[in-house]
């Protein structure tokens, strides 16, 4: 590896990590169009329960979750980010993640963490990261009785 292509690959990854954290930040402040930003345009999202277009994830999103005043604030967090480059513009991405949802519900508020993997393929499009597929693996998920008030700002 020249020590060209080895700053170019140093820049995709930091990149490509970049990527990750935006698409949190975006899941976080329940904005379906900059979940979109973030997407190759007709790329494939099996999250949970939903299995289909992005555009079809963020309509979801739109008009069932982020409307739904059971779902208070919530907080993604991805660490340990393992990177593949398949070519320089394509890349397979495996990340840990951690997932802090409050629900209200009738019987009471609950505090719900969720830890699993971002299993992601990323393409380079027009100078640009973006996800072109994710699936989403819930390794495990507890949770308990609110610990007082949600004061966790929405973003």
């Amino acid at each position: 590896m020249t020590s060209g292509s080895a700053l170019r690959e140093l820049l995709a990854r930091r990149c490509i990590e970049e990527l990750l954290t935006r698409r949190g930040r975006a899941a976080d402040a329940k904005d379906p169009d900059a979940i979109l930003a973030e997407h190759v345009p007709g790329s494939r999202d099996t999250h949970g329960i939903f299995d289909g277009t992005i555009e079809d994830f963020a309509e979801y999103l739109r008009t069932h979750n982020y409307q739904d005043d059971r779902y208070g604030p919530q907080r993604h967090t991805v660490s340990n980010v393992l990177i593949h480059f398949d070519s320089p513009d394509a890349a397979r991405v495996e990340s840990y993640h951690l997932a802090y949802h409050r629900l209200v519900l009738s019987s009471g508020s609950f505090d719900v963490y969720i830890g699993g993997r971002y299993l992601d393929r990323c393409e380079q499009v027009g100078g640009r990261w973006l996800l072109s597929s994710r699936q989403v693996v819930y390794d495990w998920s507890s949770s308990s009785p609110a610990a007082g008030d949600a004061t966790l700002e929405e973003t």
